[in-house]
């Protein structure tokens, strides 16, 4: 497994990124992850809405919501679908899930609790009465593993960072299990059908229904991605990192309605358990200076810039135990992505040139990323 650099994003990364404190190492019991299959147009889908609701009150923390507009109910304008494939737009995230062979919906609402099949129900797909049900019996059950998760925006740079923590606290059966994370986004007011009938509290003085819960986005494309580590005491943690757009399918994006959430599952089926926090607004000036580095089991042992003033040709520094696959970007002070290339980072000492000869003067930022997330993220002045 690479063993990397991760920069702390403000105080509340700051223990987060150098000792495990997000999954609890003791053992617990599943939480439910509710993926509610909804749509504008389906006039019973706001009384699935409340009861899903409902449940989570009931159960405060115990409850990841995500409310999946997928098929012919969510069609037409607004936009509420998810895509895996942007900005090409054709693949719904929604459709795929709720079309895979396991979860045989028959209508909508619809919703599957920890994507699991119950009692004498042919697929996963529940109906919602079932859900506060399943939900119950799902949070009785021993879970294999805890889920931890913090969501911090950066409204400087107009990023979102995101820290996951998964830790068995017993051996899973699955030798690999898949991690996903997404975000999803409430307050959202638009047209529904059935809301005067089933959730008229949610009617707003114009007339439009206020959207709770709505996937955004999600950051591990469509089944997640590989847990290679699944027994006793094995923890996986990784940064993820989302550049927030001011819109998404025409409908604008508000940091402080967003939620992130992460689920563990066996595959693509049989979610062991999740978790969800909502998204919170942090800036620290720190984020840029390498002695505010946090080291998550290091094998870096020195990345720098020199020379820092530039004219325009400054050469990245890396010494690594370990060979990894590095993005290079360089970020203006406004966040716009103004340089992006790849370089092969091989164990020993790398340098690598960075081209800022086209770039006016000032201050800029470079960042170094790995697949498994960024590196670190260093100052640099062009004069």
């Amino acid at each position: 497994m690479k063993k990397l650099l991760f920069i702390a994003i403000g105080a509340i990364f700051s223990s987060g990124l150098s000792a495990q404190d997000l999954a609890s190492k003791n053992p617990e019991n599943k939480n439910v992850v509710l993926e509610e299959f909804t749509g504008k147009t389906c006039g019973y889908c706001p009384d699935g809405h409340k009861r899903a609701d409902e449940f989570s009150a009931a159960n405060d923390g115990r409850v990841v919501l995500i409310n999946i507009h997928a098929g012919n109910y969510a069609s037409g304008t607004p936009n509420y679908n998810t895509y895996t494939d942007a900005p090409t737009n054709t693949v719904n995230y929604g459709d795929v899930v709720y079309k895979h062979p396991d979860v045989k919906l028959t209508g909508f609402p619809s919703g599957t609790v920890n994507r699991t099949k119950f009692g004498t129900n042919t697929g996963t797909a529940a109906n919602r009465g079932q859900w506060a049900g399943f939900g119950a019996d799902v949070m009785t059950e021993a879970s294999p593993v805890n889920v931890g998760i913090k969501g911090v925006y950066d409204p400087a740079k107009f990023k979102l960072y995101v820290l996951v923590e998964a830790y068995y606290t017993a051996d899973e059966l699955n030798a690999t299990n898949m991690i996903n994370v997404g975000i999803t986004q409430s307050g959202i007011y638009g047209p529904q059908s059935g809301a005067s009938s089933f959730y008229p509290e949610k009617i707003n003085a114009s007339g439009e229904y206020r959207h709770d819960h709505m996937l955004r986005a999600v950051l591990t494309g469509q089944w997640g991605e590989t847990i290679s580590e699944t027994t006793n005491s094995s923890l996986f943690r990784k940064m993820y990192t989302y550049d927030v757009p001011e819109k998404l399918n025409d409908i604008p994006v508000v940091p402080a309605d967003l939620t992130v959430y992460a689920f563990v599952a066996k595959d693509e089926q049989t979610i062991l358990s999740g978790n969800s926090v909502a998204v919170v607004e942090g800036t620290d000036p720190s984020i840029v200076d390498v002695s505010a580095i946090s080291v998550l089991n290091s094998s870096v042992s020195a990345v720098n810039i020199y020379p820092n003033p530039t004219t325009g040709n400054p050469t990245l520094r890396v010494n690594s135990e370990n060979s990894f696959e590095a993005t290079i970007k360089v970020v203006s002070v406004t966040g716009a992505v103004v340089s992006n290339s790849s370089a092969s980072v091989a164990a020993g000492s790398n340098e690598i040139a960075i081209d800022m000869n086209s770039l006016e003067e000032g201050m800029y930022f470079v960042e170094v990323s790995s697949q498994v997330g960024m590196v670190v993220r260093q100052s640099i002045v062009k004069k």
